[in-house]
């Protein structure tokens, strides 16, 4: 048909009879259709066999809307010269992945082949509440490595030790007694095999230039036999400061019963009862770069010895930060193994939580003020009646924040670090300059911003959410277009479960947090669901939302 259709246009560039391009015209019409058809039959199709499989419907939707984007790229531009082959490649990404942190580390004036290896040389830090009693690790029984080995997903790709998942899974009946055996060994003897220490890292593509390689995200995959190990110290790390209730109520981050919701619910929570009580309220917003990544792992294990953790374990945790390794997979190809002599682990399960023992005490230095954490997204807030004196206790606090930052050898950006002023709309008007000016270390100025995303969500200065509302359309408006444009290729059901799946939730989040917005902006919101219903149930612009939500 396609070579039916060249031939009628050829004819009519040869002829210019108006006969043969209509003949052209009617066969290009039936080329389209036939092409729109075929398109439809192969996702609706697709769609529906996988409508019970949540990965590979997604990544149908996600083709529909946008061709696919290969995350590898063939080349990339380091220092002017382009990489094409594998291995440079891979090299260049692991260079860059590496680098990253010590290159902060080498902007703080930290010489890290002298300081870093010297733990007893840690600079001093906050010291939080003692705990009692001291902690040591117990045996593992084989039931709980049974469990832990049937709970391995097989999708997981494997680590540098080539063992996947599935394997572990299946043969767990068979294999337990022997990993329950080298896992309690590992705790008593505070040994851990350096492959179990070694990450292959994948570069992911986040947006922008793909040949640059500071676009890419790293993946870390480590060996399955770790997180197996990982997973019961965690189990037991938890366990014992969850007894001893040591960490702050004023983290969020990667613990039970706490999200970014609530987090937010927190601090948007204490910024209007400041407003009902007349006050301003003041919150700076830290940005700290690659804080995972720069954790001095000496200041680390001194925390970790602070906390209760007996020298014996701690011999364990010293093993498990020290001497790590990572190398990049790319194209089949792989890069040197580099070493890793900062940061916590990234791909595993205990580096969570140890980031948040390291970032544990920093409330402590804000007597004066409140500090909120999701992991490393930090805000520190205070209300007070006026302008000045808001502004003299943000800047006490924010100095001892400095302080803090540079004990524990973390980089703050102060480019990204910005201030925020929020009050009501009278009482932010009657101000001649609505600004916060907090200095920095640097003799610098922390920018005032009068919206901010933090933690998903815009934030205006009244908290009324009109720009996070509007966000919400203009990011949810055009994907339903793409929708719409290809709504041929969706069946009803397919429809709903995108609405529920994928469009909802955008509204969902944080819904308690912003429930109490003006009509004028939750009406927007009501406009937008409503558009949702009348693609998910086919319904014309002049149905009625009543009809639509009865059905």
């Amino acid at each position: 048909m396609y070579q039916l259709r060249d031939s009628r246009w050829s004819n009519f560039k040869s002829t210019g009879s108006m006969n043969d391009h209509y003949e052209y015209r009617k066969c290009r019409n039936e080329c389209t259709k036939q092409t729109k058809m075929a398109k439809a039959h192969y996702f609706n199709e697709n769609l529906n066999n996988n409508i019970s499989n949540p990965r590979n419907f997604w990544r149908t939707i996600s083709n529909i809307q946008a061709p696919p984007v290969h995350s590898q790229p063939a080349a990339v531009k380091v220092n002017n010269q382009t990489l094409q082959h594998p291995l440079d490649v891979a090299n260049a990404f692991n260079d860059y992945f590496v680098g990253c942190a010590t290159t902060l580390i080498a902007k703080l004036g930290n010489d890290m082949q002298s300081e870093r290896p010297h733990a007893g040389q840690a600079a001093p830090t906050v010291q939080s509440p003692c705990i009692r009693q001291e902690f040591s690790f117990r045996p593992v029984p084989v039931s709980v490595i049974t469990k832990l080995l049937r709970k391995q997903k097989m999708k997981y790709q494997s680590g540098p030790d080539q063992i996947p998942a599935m394997l572990l899974k299946i043969s767990a009946p068979a294999i337990a007694n022997p990993v329950a055996t080298l896992i309690n060994e590992s705790l008593a003897t505070g040994y851990i095999p350096k492959l179990w220490k070694t990450a292959r890292v994948v570069p992911i593509h986040k947006s922008g230039d793909i040949t640059l390689v500071s676009n890419y995200r790293p993946i870390s995959l480590v060996p399955v036999m770790s997180k197996v190990l990982e997973k019961c110290v965690y189990t037991q790390l938890r366990d014992y400061y969850q007894y001893w209730n040591y960490l702050t109520p004023d983290q969020s981050g990667f613990r039970p019963n706490h999200s970014t919701t609530t987090a937010l619910l927190k601090v948007c929570n204490d910024i209007q009862a400041g407003m009902e009580q007349g006050n301003l309220t003041g919150a700076i917003f830290l940005d700290f770069a690659k804080a995972f990544d720069t954790v001095d792992h000496g200041i680390l294990l001194e925390k970790l010895k602070n906390s209760g953790i007996g020298d014996r374990t701690l011999t364990w945790f010293q093993s498990y930060v020290s001497d790590r390794s990572q190398y990049v997979s790319i194209s089949g190809s792989s890069s040197l193994p580099l070493p890793v002599t900062c940061g916590v682990p990234q791909g595993s399960i205990l580096g969570p939580l140890l980031f948040t023992i390291f970032i544990n005490d920093l409330p402590n230095v804000c007597k004066a003020s409140t500090v909120h954490m999701y992991a490393d997204d930090t805000v520190i807030y205070t209300s007070k009646p006026n302008l000045p004196q808001l502004e003299a206790v943000l800047q006490e606090q924010f100095t001892e924040v400095e302080k803090w930052i540079k004990n524990n050898k973390l980089f703050l950006n102060t480019d990204k670090t910005v201030t925020m002023l929020f009050g009501t709309a009278p009482k932010l008007h009657k101000l001649q300059n609505p600004h916060l000016c907090v200095g920095t270390k640097s003799n610098g100025t922390l920018t005032t911003v009068t919206s901010l995303k933090y933690l998903g969500m815009w934030l205006d200065p009244n908290l009324s959410f009109g720009p996070h509302i509007e966000k919400l359309s203009t990011k949810l408006y055009p994907k339903l277009g793409a929708l719409y444009r290809n709504k041929s290729c969706l069946s009803p059901a397919v429809r709903k479960q995108i609405v529920q799946q994928m469009l909802m939730p955008a509204i969902d989040y944080g819904d308690v947090v912003y429930a109490a917005a003006p009509q004028t902006h939750l009406h927007k919101l009501t406009t937008l669901y409503n558009s949702f219903c009348r693609f998910a149930l086919q319904c014309n612009y002049m149905t009625h939302h009543c009809d639509m939500l009865k059905s």
